[in-house]
């Protein structure tokens, strides 16, 4: 009775197992939570993770988006997985929800990962923020006897940015599937503990060097070369973290600021928004903390630096001639009290 019922439980554990395998190894359909727009068109793409071994032999994707805002979508297959293949494409017309659907019927092949289709839009002048979300009933990916393969699913943010401040974009945030508390590129690390509610934080620069070498006005020396734009959208975190990597500065520091402004026309408009006073020990990593607040009322955000006094240090013949003179001096002292006593 006793084996039976192990065997039950071995049995049991090895199906669970291979389910469990199944499930982690689920493709997923994913659009970035970082695009931005700036111009009258964006291109947005359809990424697939987990390709090899899963047997897709079919799909078919319905993407929804803010119609109001974005139109005439178009589909560019050069240099995607589905490149040379007859994809379909078109608004869907059953009225089960979503703007777009792309589908590929058979022949999908393709044991890596990568760009699935790209989806160019049409942006009107008033645009600022869309959700894109994969509608999930719509949905499918296929095998070749036509069954549904489980898949997982990232939704993406499209955000409007001022043009030149398109690089490196990052992005934190919450939405009803998931939720980014990180984010970084190669200098800016973005980070909160928690979104309370719904909502997107991003930060994107203007390529600028990473080198003190802009003249600052009031109590800074030097402005950094490299402006951020950073937008909040809806809920913004009530504090965001922000740690800047800049390069190494032999000379000794007073103090470095985050900067910001509403207006990056001059360099006048920026107010400090908090300080570090590394003293001598200048640092390579700053990290800043900014309020909700702070980011919807400023959009442009850089760091500047006041140099410190120079500290020296007495070389051997200076120290010898202050030994020399504080010798002198208690010689001195006895005698000069001898000669006020007589």
């Amino acid at each position: 009775m006793h084996w039976k019922w192990n065997k039950v439980c071995i049995l049991s554990m090895f199906i669970f197992y291979i389910a469990a395998i199944n499930v982690l190894a689920s493709p997923e359909l994913s659009i970035p939570a970082n695009m931005t727009v700036s111009g009258t068109h964006v291109q947005m793409p359809v990424k697939i993770f987990g390709v090899s071994g899963a047997g897709i032999n079919a799909y078919k994707v319905r993407i929804d988006y803010d119609e109001t805002k974005l139109s005439n979508p178009q589909l560019l297959l050069d240099d995607t997985l589905s490149e040379g293949k007859n994809v379909q494409s078109g608004p869907p017309q059953d009225g089960k929800g979503g703007d777009y659907i792309i589908a590929l019927l058979s022949g999908f092949s393709a044991n890596v990962d990568g760009i699935l289709a790209n989806i160019q839009l049409d942006v009107d002048t008033s645009f600022t923020f869309s959700e894109i979300t994969i509608v999930t009933a719509e949905t499918a990916l296929l095998n070749a006897a036509y069954q549904e393969i489980a898949y997982t699913k990232s939704d993406g943010i499209l955000m409007h940015f001022e043009s030149g401040f398109e690089n490196n974009v990052v992005s934190i945030g919450k939405t009803d599937h998931y939720e980014i508390k990180i984010a970084q590129d190669d200098m800016l690390t973005m980070e909160t503990s928690s979104f309370d509610n719904n909502g997107f934080v991003f930060a994107g620069h203007d390529n600028g060097n990473m080198s003190f070498d802009i003249s600052a006005p009031d109590e800074y020396d030097l402005f950094l070369s490299r402006t951020w734009c950073i937008k909040a959208h809806a809920n913004a975190p009530e504090t965001i973290t922000l740690t800047f990597t800049i390069p190494k500065i032999d000379e000794p520091i007073s103090y470095f600021g985050l900067l910001a402004s509403s207006d990056n026309s001059s360099l006048t408009g920026y107010e400090e928004l908090d300080r570090i006073e590394p003293g001598y020990n200048t640092k390579n990593t700053l990290v800043f903390t900014v309020s909700s607040d702070q980011l919807i009322d400023n959009q442009y955000f850089t760091l500047g630096l006041r140099y410190g006094p120079v500290q020296s240090i007495p070389t051997l013949n200076e120290w010898g001639i202050v030994f020399f003179m504080g010798l002198i001096l208690l010689i001195s002292i006895p005698r000069i009290k001898y000669k006020v006593l007589s």
